[in-house]
C-alpha cells in the first residue's frame, strides 16, 4: 500500500458526527458518519472544483467549505444540517491559488492563500481575507520568495489572534511569523523563527502554554530528517530555547505536532509508513521511534482536523488510514508499534 498526498478534511461537530470532504476528480465529496454506525451517507456537495479547498466548522456546527473553481473564482459554502447557501466572494477571476486555508477567529471566517507573480514563478503574494459581518476586507500579508520550491503556510487561533508561520526566501530561505489581532483587525510585525543556511521543507506548529513547539524537514548529507525547535513566545516575542534531530536521516515526510495526555508527538511518515516519538516533558527529552504496524498494508493519508477537540489533545492534523473505517495513527498507544533504532554513529544534532 502507499501515501497518498491528497487533500482530506475531518470535521467533528459538538454531537461527535464525523464529516470527511475530498476532492476526487472535479469534486468535492462528503462523507458523513452519525453517533450511529449505521449512520452513513455519501453524496457531491460542488462539481467543476479547480483545486484548492478548504474547510472548517464553527461552533454552531456549521460547515464553511471555500473552494476555487474551474473559472478561478473564490466561493464560500455554508453547511448547515441538509441546507447550503452559496457566497461568490470574487467579482474576477483571481488567477490560482496556493495552500489554501480557512480559519473561524472570534466567530469570523479568515481566508488564506498564496497567490503568483505572474512575473516570476519565484515570487508569491500571501493575502488574508476576513469577514466584518458587512464587507470581506482584503490584507496582503507579504510578498515572499522561494529557493525551489513553495512550502505550505501554518495558520491556527489562539486566544484571540490568528498566528500565521510561513517561508521567505533572501539569500537562505528562513521561517517567519506573524500576528492578527481578530478584535482589532491588524497585523504585527513578521518574526524570523529559524536561521541558518540549511534547506528546509514542510512545516507544523503547536502553542501550549507559551512555549511554540515546530517541525520541518531538513536536508542533511543527501538526506531528509526531522527537526524540532521550540520557541518561548510571550508578549508577541520569540526566544528559541532548544533544537533537536528526531528522525534518522531518511526521507521523512509532512512532519506533524500533536499533544495528547501529557505527551507531545511528532509523527512523519516514511517509505509508506508512520513513524513517530514523543516527550513527556514537553521536547524536553524524546523516546525512542516507533513504527506503526498498522500502517503497513493500508492507505495512508494525513487528515486536516476541525472541530471538537478530543479530551486533553491538541491537532490540526493527523496520519491515518483511508477506507471504510476512519482510523488515526502515530499517538497514542505504543503496544502496536516497532522501536527504531538511531543508525549507528548518528545522534542528530542539539543546540
Amino acid at each position: 500500500m502507499a501515501y497518498f498526498n491528497d487533500k482530506l478534511c475531518l470535521t467533528i461537530d459538538s454531537m461527535d458526527r464525523i464529516n470527511l470532504f475530498r476532492r476526487i476528480d472535479n469534486r468535492i465529496m462528503r462523507y458523513r458518519i452519525g453517533g450511529d454506525t449505521d449512520d452513513f451517507m455519501v453524496n457531491t456537495v460542488v462539481e467543476e472544483v479547480f483545486r484548492e479547498f478548504s474547510v472548517t466548522i464553527d461552533e454552531w456546527d456549521i460547515i464553511y467549505l471555500i473552494y476555487q473553481d474551474m473559472s478561478l473564482d473564490m466561493i464560500l459554502l455554508l453547511l448547515d444540517g441538509e441546507e447550503m447557501q452559496s457566497i461568490d466572494l470574487t467579482e474576477t477571476p483571481i488567477g490560482e491559488i496556493y495552500y489554501l486555508n480557512l480559519v473561524i477567529c472570534e466567530e469570523i471566517p479568515n481566508i488564506f492563500y498564496f497567490v503568483s507573480n505572474l512575473k516570476s514563478d519565484k515570487e508569491y503574494r500571501l493575502y488574508h481575507h476576513s469577514y466584518d459581518g458587512q464587507h470581506w476586507n482584503t490584507h496582503r500579508v507579504d510578498d515572499i520568495k522561494v529557493k525551489k520550491l513553495l512550502n505550505p503556510m501554518k495558520v491556527f487561533n489562539f486566544g484571540g489572534k490568528l498566528l500565521l508561520a510561513y517561508y521567505d526566501y533572501n539569500r537562505h530561505e528562513q521561517i517567519y511569523m506573524r500576528e492578527y489581532d481578530c478584535n482589532q483587525e491588524k497585523w504585527g510585525k513578521r518574526i524570523q523563527l529559524t536561521d541558518g543556511d540549511e534547506y528546509r521543507l514542510y512545516i507544523d506548529l503547536l502553542l501550549k502554554d507559551d512555549l511554540l513547539h515546530m517541525v520541518y524537514c531538513q536536508h542533511v548529507c543527501g538526506n531528509l530528517v526531522v527537526v524540532y525547535e521550540r520557541l518561548v513566545y510571550q508578549n508577541g516575542k520569540m526566544e528559541r530555547d532548544m533544537i533537536k534531530t528526531l528522525s534518522n536521516p531518511e526521507n521523512p515526510q509532512h512532519p506533524t505536532i500533536i499533544y495528547n495526555n501529557g505527551r507531545l508527538w511528532v509523527s512523519w511518515v516514511e517509505y509508506d509508513n508512520i513513524m513517530s516519538c514523543y516527550s513527556e516533558d514537553m521536547g524536553n527529552t524524546w523516546s525512542p521511534i516507533f513504527m506503526w504496524k498498522e500502517s503497513k498494508g493500508v492507505d495512508i493519508v494525513r487528515y486536516e482536523y476541525r472541530g471538537k477537540q478530543p479530551d486533553d489533545t491538541i491537532l490540526d492534523y493527523s496520519f491515518g488510514n483511508i477506507g471504510q473505517e476512519i482510523g488515526l495513527m502515530g499517538f497514542g498507544s505504543t503496544k502496536k508499534t516497532i522501536e527504531i533504532p538511531l543508525k549507528t554513529g548518528y545522534e542528530g544534532y542539539k543546540k
